[in-house]
């Protein structure tokens, strides 16, 4: 493909584009390149046969139709002569997710991993964002084709959380024309690397689930030690899933250059990577889903605590004495508040048919940290100082935010259904946006609904049958 520097190109809806330089080298495909007002790039495609041009044409034309999740780049414009291609909208501020996934030469691994590109709580946050935004592209029955840490940007700046994907020409229904878009090797699902099947939904989610691996360990599932000092033949039948999973029980490639699990996994992220590279390496649809994985990053994200003595973000996991050490720099570190959130629902006794008899079970318990805690009436939301147009706010349920007297305080700013029961109390306090902050303490309850309040009071009582079967949702402060 010549060279296209300087030329002038008009796109079907007659827009003229002045090409400057190239983003990259020329790739398989074609060639990406700036354009001269910087607000677009325009990829451009290798000439084929006539059967090739067509179907490119056709798939973009049918993709600038589509609907996206939100953090996908989508095709604006696009291009017949000289070259088949689109433009899509520049993206500024941001760099490869390889960024992350390789660690630097420059400096030690610790400084690379927590203050260069913003540590476990960042990476297990961009995880969960880079995986929801799969989730909700599988959803409509589109599979990506070639996830890699070249289609993914995430912002330069170590501080915030945001994402976008780009390339999504690779976007296709299972089942069609995948263009011969099978991958990036290192990411390719066994299936894929051994000629076997076409991309679709589950190999998505195996080259899913290599990426997040990579993010938050910094190596390849399949690349232990017996891989990672051998030959490139050896590596790549690690690709093609010849050898074990690092972390299986009694592994002979068990890795001891990565991060251990136990640092950067929470169990159940432990659970899904396994099922996913053990069971999932050859039974496709044991593998764990991008939603799952979206789920546990999200939890996960909301269980650490900063160590004090060096900054870093690690799992609030207590010892065996209940202590809690930062693995970063060894040092002992104060026990962190939490907000423990349980279920309980009510069934009707089956002896008497009146007696309410209430079970709960516990959900999940996140870490309060020193700052504003905007809390769903699901989890603690990851909050950044500094956000872009990528980088969107949860919906607040209520807040904890800790003051300067070192007390934790309920603010209910949305004016959400919200009581309070104070430790050793026996009535609930409704909180209303008017009351402002109201001080929490040890085991007070934050309840969500006050529909249980008259069944509390008379235990013998009939439930109504509209709130038969429901699950109420509430959260402890400990």
């Amino acid at each position: 493909m010549k060279d296209l520097e300087g030329m002038i190109i008009t796109s079907t809806s007659g827009q003229n584009y002045l090409l400057t330089e190239k983003v990259d080298k020329q790739g398989a495909q074609g060639v990406v390149y700036e354009e001269s007002t910087g607000k677009f790039i325009i990829k451009l495609y290798k000439r084929g046969n006539e059967f090739q041009n067509r179907n490119r044409l056709n798939k973009l034309e049918w993709l600038a139709k589509q609907s996206y999740p939100d953090q996908f780049i989508k095709p604006l414009d696009i291009f017949v002569k000289p070259y088949i291609g689109y433009a899509m909208e520049k993206v500024v501020d941001h760099v490869s997710l390889n960024k992350l996934l390789v660690p630097s030469r420059e400096m030690s691994l610790s400084e690379w991993y927590n203050e260069e590109t913003g540590g476990l709580r960042r990476r297990i946050f961009l995880g969960y964002k880079i995986a929801m935004q799969f989730a909700l592209l599988h959803e409509s029955n589109r599979a990506y084709c070639d996830i890699s840490g070249n289609n993914i940007l995430v912002n330069k700046d170590p501080k915030v959380a945001s994402i976008c994907m780009i390339d999504i020409d690779n976007i296709y229904i299972p089942g069609g024309d995948s263009g011969n878009i099978l991958g990036t090797s290192r990411y390719m699902a066994p299936e894929i690397m051994n000629k076997q099947m076409q991309p679709d939904i589950f190999t998505d989610d195996y080259s899913l689930a290599v990426i997040l691996f990579e993010l938050l360990r910094c190596g390849h599932p399949y690349v232990g030690d017996m891989v990672e000092d051998g030959t490139p033949e050896q590596q790549e039948q690690a690709y093609r899933g010849l050898y074990p999973y690092v972390d299986e029980e009694d592994s002979p490639n068990m890795s001891t250059q990565m991060l251990p699990a136990e640092v950067v996994f929470t169990t159940k992220l432990a659970n899904l990577f396994h099922k996913t590279f053990v069971k999932g390496k050859e039974k496709r649809v044991a593998r764990a889903t991008a939603r799952e994985f979206a789920l546990a990053c999200l939890e996960a994200s909301n269980k650490v605590m900063k160590c004090p003595e060096c900054g870093h973000w690690h799992f609030a996991s207590p010892d065996k004495n209940r202590k809690y050490f930062c693995p970063w720099c060894d040092e002992e570190n104060p026990r962190p508040f939490f907000l423990q959130f349980k279920d309980r629902y009510y069934v009707l006794d089956a002896k008497t048919r009146k007696r309410v008899v209430m079970e709960e079970q516990p959900v999940e318990s996140f870490v309060l940290r020193e700052e504003k805690n905007a809390i769903t009436n699901n989890y603690i939301s990851n909050l950044y100082v500094k956000r872009d147009k990528f980088s969107r706010p949860v919906d607040q349920y209520f807040a904890i935010n800790k003051a300067k007297d070192g007390k934790f305080y309920l603010v209910n700013s949305k004016n959400s259904v919200l009581y309070l029961l104070k430790n050793g109390q026996k009535t609930r306090v409704p909180i209303t946006k008017d009351l402002g902050a109201v001080e929490i303490g040890y085991k007070d309850r934050i309840f969500f609904s006050d529909i249980d309040i008259d069944i509390m009071a008379d235990p013998n009582s009939e439930i109504d049958d509209k709130y038969k079967g429901l699950v109420f949702r509430y959260a402890i402060f400990l």
